[in-house]
């Protein structure tokens, strides 16, 4: 049967097809990026702090974890906090694993960095390009269907953008580059890319 990836697979799926996961192994714990002000240690005083380099993009499995404040998109993804034992994890779709997965920073990151991946593995074509992310991210090549919403979203994106270059530029530096990170965000996001 057909289930979603794990809390910690999501993430390092859309790293791993984007092309940014280290594979730096073992280590002290890291602190990927994530939204501003979510991470609040009732009982102390700390603060998340963003990782630098390449420990930023490290597998989940080295994510800094307390037992009562995890990795808040992980959580989101029905993680175990570790304040209890768990035989066994329950798996929900909410809205809110959405929202995570199209907003949140280490996923707009992937999102780009797809996008450019992309462009580079899928020469000049935008056909080809937009099959080469359904591929990397599905396993698979898209069919038809899929593939013409995709091309229709990224017309329809590429012309807001080229209306609003002020908002294209929070996503990329161009409004073509935004266009086409808008659609390597949606396919990180679709149903046959988040499970396995």
């Amino acid at each position: 049967p057909r289930t979603r990836l794990s809390a910690e697979m999501v993430r390092d799926h859309a790293l791993a097809v984007s092309g940014l996961l280290s594979e730096k192994m073992f280590g002290p714990p890291v602190m990927p990026s994530q939204p501003d002000g979510i991470w609040n240690v009732v009982y102390s005083g700390e603060k998340w702090t963003t990782s630098a380099g390449e420990n930023q993009h490290r597998r989940a499995l080295y994510t800094l974890v307390r037992r009562t404040t995890g990795y808040p998109s992980s959580l989101t993804f029905d993680q175990p906090t570790r304040e209890v034992c768990v035989a066994r994890r329950l798996r929900t779709n909410t809205p809110l694993q959405a929202l995570v997965t199209l907003n949140d920073p280490a996923y707009v990151e992937s999102a780009v960095a797809l996008a450019a991946r992309m462009r580079r593995e899928g020469g000049e074509d935008l056909r080809k390009q937009i099959t080469r992310g359904y591929e990397l991210s599905c396993g698979s090549a898209p069919d038809k269907k899929s593939l013409t919403m995709l091309l229709d979203l990224h017309q329809r994106s590429l012309l807001r953008y080229e209306r609003e270059p002020e908002l294209a530029k929070k996503l990329a530096p161009t409004s073509a580059d935004a266009a086409l990170a808008l659609v390597a965000n949606t396919i990180l996001n679709l149903d046959s890319a988040l499970t396995k």
